[in-house]
């Protein structure tokens, strides 16, 4: 029995259904082939054919921060699909709006589908409830001011506060990705997570971009430290001469959805100095997301 499960939108002779659709067609001409089989394979592979929403996801996850703008040989190359497929599947997008062309014959996210991500409650609600309090605390220590959450073994930054503009680049931007173990943000978000979570960082842990590795042991005991002290520090892990402090952030069950923190040159960023007002900033979002009952899930406990 051959189970259908999607409408398959592709004219016959241009898909790798085509002879499904024609065969089907043939004997049952009323019959509307309803999709992609699954486990169908080409004559040529013995894998399953990737369906339209992996396609259309792989494409999607070509950009990054690093690569905001890609033509269609770099979207054909970063998602391994063929160009023909890469250039059918970029014009439906382009023309929903969730990409966009640029100038110079590129694509790049689009308008549409950003204001679709930032409906995202983990990241928008939280955000925006935290935003004031770091304005307050850029504002009281002189460091960029940042609230993190932890999606699996990484952390991603929702929101960064600051009045350098090379700031970004050198700490970290609204939705960029960290492993847990670069940043004094992520190593709280690490101290809290799953044991599982633990395990599998601290057995591997990641080299951060300025060369630092933590031992096992050693990553272990820090772990154990911020647990015990309420706060992490990360000096020189992600820039150079740049340090970061980072606290806890709990819901009304006591479980850390986030953490908030400053980052700045190592002389500013001081337990004596900055601990105090982070704390604070952290105590006041923490009342907020109390009070608002927002529940935050994370990803890979």
């Amino acid at each position: 029995m051959i189970e259908v499960v999607a409408r398959c939108q592709i004219t016959p002779g241009a898909c790798v259904c085509t002879y499904l659709c024609t065969h089907v067609s043939a004997r049952t001409p009323e019959l509307k082939v309803e999709g992609t089989l699954i486990g169908m394979t080409t004559p040529h592979s013995a894998t399953p054919e990737r369906s339209v929403v992996d396609r259309t996801l792989s494409i999607l996850g070509a950009f990054d921060r690093d690569n905001r703008t890609l033509s269609l040989s770099d979207l054909s190359r970063r998602s391994g699909l063929p160009v023909a497929t890469v250039h059918r599947i970029v014009n439906k997008l382009h023309g929903w709006g969730a990409l966009e062309r640029c100038a110079e014959g590129g694509y790049s996210i689009g308008l549409r589908l950003w204001e679709t991500a930032v409906l995202a409650p983990r990241s928008s609600s939280l955000a925006e409830t935290a935003q004031p309090h770091l304005v307050a605390l850029h504002g009281q220590t002189s460091a960029a001011a940042t609230i993190a959450i932890r999606d699996g073994k990484e952390s991603v930054c929702l929101a960064f506060v600051s009045n350098d503009p090379d700031a970004p680049s050198a700490y970290g931007a609204p939705g960029r990705r960290l492993p847990l173990n670069v940043t004094a943000a992520g190593l709280v978000l690490l101290a809290h997570a799953g044991s599982a979570v633990q395990n599998e960082v601290c057995s591997a842990p990641s080299r951060t971009p300025t060369g630092f590795a933590h031992g096992t042991q050693q990553l272990k005991q820090s772990l154990a430290k911020i647990r015990r002290e309420g706060y992490a520090v990360a000096h020189s892990t992600l820039t150079e001469g740049r340090s970061g402090l980072a606290v806890p952030i709990r819901d009304s069950r006591g479980t850390v959805i986030a953490t908030v923190g400053v980052v700045g040159p190592a002389d500013l960023i001081q337990p004596a100095r900055v601990a105090a007002p982070v704390r604070a900033a952290a105590a006041m979002i923490q009342r907020c997301v109390r009070s608002e009952g927002l529940r935050i899930t994370e990803v890979g406990a």
